[in-house]
């Protein structure tokens, strides 16, 4: 499956949808669209739903993500995560480091309340 990234803007966040396969080949794409949203200073949700596969370089990426959004004070949750997906989370321990939510609804709901910047 090809790699896809859209994004969703609204006054809470900005949503990250992705599909496809997160790999060395998309890692590069990924990250710069995750940087990009994380130096705007709002919160971000990926919806991971339509991931088909991700392996270390995809993990890579939400980390220094993850890294660079606390370091300016950015919330990042992901969303969706499909049990093949999940399951590689939870091995590497991230989803312990970076929230994991299973509906928007609910990331948005644990978001703190957000003011413009």
């Amino acid at each position: 499956m090809d790699f896809d990234i859209s994004l969703l803007r609204d006054d809470r966040c900005t949503v990250v949808r992705v599909q496809g396969d997160i790999d060395v080949v998309s890692r590069a794409r990924f990250e710069g669209t995750l940087f990009d949203v994380v130096d705007t200073g709002g919160p971000m949700v990926v919806d991971m739903r339509q991931v088909t596969f991700c392996d270390s370089s995809g993990l890579n990426a939400i980390v220094a993500a993850n890294r660079r959004a606390m370091e300016r004070g950015v919330c990042i949750a992901l969303i969706a995560l499909p049990p093949r997906v999940q399951r590689v989370f939870r091995i590497t321990g991230i989803d312990k480091f970076v929230p994991v939510y299973d509906t928007l609804r609910e990331a948005l709901g644990a978001l703190p309340s957000t003011t413009a910047q």
